[in-house]
């Protein structure tokens, strides 16, 4: 009976921890007004970088996110996953496999790349898949 007690403290403590993240992100996604893919293209040099590399980042990582208000989490390229999505880092693997995959991007010997293991942002994460040699005929 005593476990039963302990488990079920230990989920509504996963339930009010989870509340109180989604309260932030929302609080976070007010302040910062509208998302603006403008301004997120615009803070890359994007006359060198893979547009739709970044499309796709911003388009996966509205996917992950969610909506607050009904209306998509503004992104910034300086975003951490780490602390400002408080992201997990599979989910941070999935993400770059899913974009990886839309794109034709290879994904064998990541270790090569100049970000690898540097991918700590958003801007990071779309320069290291710039920096991925492409599949076959992609």
């Amino acid at each position: 009976m005593e476990d039963l007690y302990i488990i079920g403290a230990i989920i509504i403590l996963m339930l009010i921890l989870s509340a109180l993240e989604h309260f932030r992100m929302k609080r976070s996604s007010i302040e910062r007004g509208e998302a603006d893919i403008c301004k997120y293209a615009r803070s890359f040099d994007y006359r060198n970088v893979d547009t739709k590399i970044m499309r796709e980042v911003w388009n996966e990582l509205h996917l992950w996110l969610g909506k607050y208000n009904g209306k998509p989490f503004p992104i910034e390229t300086e975003d951490t996953f780490d602390s400002t999505y408080n992201m997990d880092p599979d989910d941070l693997d999935d993400i770059y496999l899913a974009v990886a995959e839309r794109l034709g991007i290879n994904t064998d010997s990541p270790e090569k790349n100049p970000y690898f293991d540097k991918v700590t942002s958003v801007k990071n994460l779309v320069l290291f898949l710039h920096h991925q040699p492409r599949v076959g005929n992609a």
